[in-house]
């Protein structure tokens, strides 16, 4: 095995170089993922007429043949699909409607938590390369004026000439390990900050909705409770 400081510090440039091609690949996956996310939520948010009601979702499902691919349209399924099994229940009377709403609000959450863990994924290799790229750098740094030092003693000058060479060659690789961690770290921050403005906006639907299917639940029993007294 080849340990000389050539092979060493060619070896963590390519390294670095890896990283950096898959650190702008992320980068640019991620961007065109929430720009798709935040444009296909408006258009569903206008599709139901800017109100995120029991009512627009259910006339919303009845026309759509398949799952709405969507984000938002995720989370109102599960929602919608969970009402209307509840609904369908002979025991869906006044005292059992807690209990249902507390289920639908639970499958709210554990939906908007797959959406949070598909909005995440790729922000680990950002956060590794961000925090292992200048080791890396550096390692090779080290390595390379390791080796000058050694030839600078062979030689014996230590001459401007003989220095200035190999430890500028081997300070290459701890600029190239900071300059490959920057945009990563910058990338990891700002789409951190992106899912969870995408996630808040999802919360916000998700609440929408649960509170029309209480409403509505309510105004059903009181409607009831005043046929019953007549």
């Amino acid at each position: 095995m080849n340990f000389s400081e050539t092979a060493i510090v060619d070896g963590t440039l390519y390294t670095l170089g890896f990283f950096s091609l898959l650190t702008w690949s992320v980068i640019l996956l991620k961007a065109g993922e929430i720009a798709w996310h935040r444009y296909r939520n408006r258009q569903l948010i206008k599709s139901l007429t800017g109100d995120v009601s029991l009512k627009s979702v259910s006339s919303l499902a009845k026309q759509q043949r398949k799952p709405l691919a969507i984000q938002a349209g995720r989370v109102l399924t599960v929602g919608h699909q969970t009402y209307v099994r509840a609904q369908s229940q002979p025991s869906y009377q006044k005292t059992d409607h807690a209990a249902w709403h507390e289920l639908i609000e639970r499958t709210l959450r554990q939906q908007l938590q797959k959406e949070k863990a598909l909005l995440d994924s790729g922000l680990g290799w950002l956060a590794s390369i961000g925090s292992t790229s200048p080791f890396i750098g550096l390692f090779g740094t080290v390595w390379g004026i390791m080796h000058a030092l050694k030839d600078i003693g062979t030689q014996g000058s230590a001459s401007l000439e003989v220095v200035a060479g190999p430890i500028g060659e081997a300070l290459i690789a701890t600029a190239l390990g900071i300059a490959v961690a920057i945009p990563a770290v910058i990338g990891y921050n700002f789409f951190l900050r992106r899912n969870r403005q995408l996630l808040a906006g999802l919360e916000h639907i998700a609440t929408d909705f649960m509170r029309s299917c209480i409403e509505t639940d309510l105004v059903a029993t009181q409607s009831q409770r005043q046929t019953q007294e007549i």
